[in-house]
């Protein structure tokens, strides 16, 4: 049997919340938006909290090394050696299951996207922005300064309970 690409299992968890017959879910991780890309245009609201993705441009690897001494969590060099492991041996992965961005978000609900401005992974955003306005796809950011990776899906101190309040807000529409 032939290796199959891990990014799929990248995905943490998932939080459906039915609203009538519209669904809102969260994903997290780096791999919310191969899932997202996938299974978009089945959900009224996606909300990926720390979006990553492999960096494939040079503007993409220079925000995500610029951003590397103020993260406390997740190093650049990860971001360049997780390709390794998401392509589990395949060398024909798409491209869009290694960089989320690179996908067609075409049909997918409005997005809104959760960082710390002091990711690594926040120097993935305007590939993401991108993406959104390629396919015509509403979105909203939300970026705040000295957090760390998915702060808001740990709702014990004030802007975590802040933040991780809109997530469920939104996710209730």
């Amino acid at each position: 049997m032939r290796p199959q690409p891990l990014a799929p299992l990248l995905v943490l968890f998932l939080i459906p919340v039915v609203s009538g017959f519209q669904i809102g879910v969260k994903f997290l991780g780096s791999g919310d938006t191969v899932v997202s890309g996938v299974c978009g245009s089945r959900w009224a609201h996606i909300v990926v909290v720390s979006p990553g993705e492999v960096p494939w441009n040079d503007a993409e690897k220079a925000r995500m090394q610029a951003l590397n001494e103020r993260d406390v969590a997740i190093d650049y060099a990860f971001m360049v050696t997780v390709e390794k492991f998401m392509r589990h041996g395949c060398e024909n992965v798409p491209d869009y299951m290694l960089s989320g961005s690179r996908g067609d978000f075409t049909g997918v609900g409005d997005i809104h996207f959760f960082y710390s401005a002091d990711e690594v992974l926040y120097g993935a955003l305007p590939d993401f922005e991108e993406a959104c306005k390629r396919a015509n796809v509403p979105y909203t950011v939300s970026a705040r300064p000295k957090m760390v990776h998915c702060y808001c899906m740990l709702p014990i101190f004030k802007e975590a309970k802040e933040d991780f309040a809109k997530i469920v807000d939104i996710l209730k529409k």
